[in-house]
């Protein structure tokens, strides 16, 4: 006479939530921008505790000052110039033959100085010593110095040796 019904507890379909998390997180993910970090491309030299510092003796002659104030503003040598002019002087101090492998660029910045300066005058260097390779590699091998083998692109890295040593007050 009197049935005792059940009572049933309502659920929720949740079978496609898994499904929609997903594609909203490879949606943001798609969506989003990543800020890159800029960088310099530095190689250090192994370090090895048995061998003793070297010491050099080095001429003022071969040696290039390039200064960044705190007004982002490039002196080299003690003599203002811009950011435009600063490959061209920097190629023509290494490209000299008597300095080409006993040179040294010092560089000295502020430290109101922005990065952004920083490393503008910094990749306008390593232009410089792109551009005189480059010039190296189409005279000796006739060929741009990407095609070159590895074993011409360290000759051409050797015969223009990066030396860039940052300096602090």
């Amino acid at each position: 006479m009197f049935k005792h019904s059940s009572h049933k507890i309502p659920s929720l379909n949740t079978t496609s939530t898994a499904d929609i998390s997903f594609m909203l997180l490879i949606f943001f993910l798609v969506t989003t921008s990543m800020d890159r970090d800029q960088g310099l491309k530095r190689q250090l030299p192994p370090m090895d505790d048995n061998k003793q510092e070297q010491l050099m003796d080095v001429s003022r002659d071969n040696v290039m000052q390039l200064r960044l104030d705190a007004q982002n503003r490039i002196y080299a040598d003690d003599s203002l110039i811009g950011i435009d002019r600063l490959r061209a002087k920097v190629a023509a101090f290494v490209g000299q033959e008597q300095r080409r492998t006993m040179h040294i660029l010092q560089v000295k910045t502020d430290s109101l100085a922005t990065y952004d300066a920083y490393f503008r005058m910094q990749n306008e260097i390593v232009a410089a010593y792109a551009q005189l390779r480059e010039q190296r590699a189409r005279k000796v091998y006739g060929r741009p110095m990407r095609q070159c083998s590895e074993q011409q692109q360290e000759a051409l890295q050797k015969y223009y040796p990066q030396r860039v040593a940052e300096a602090y007050e």
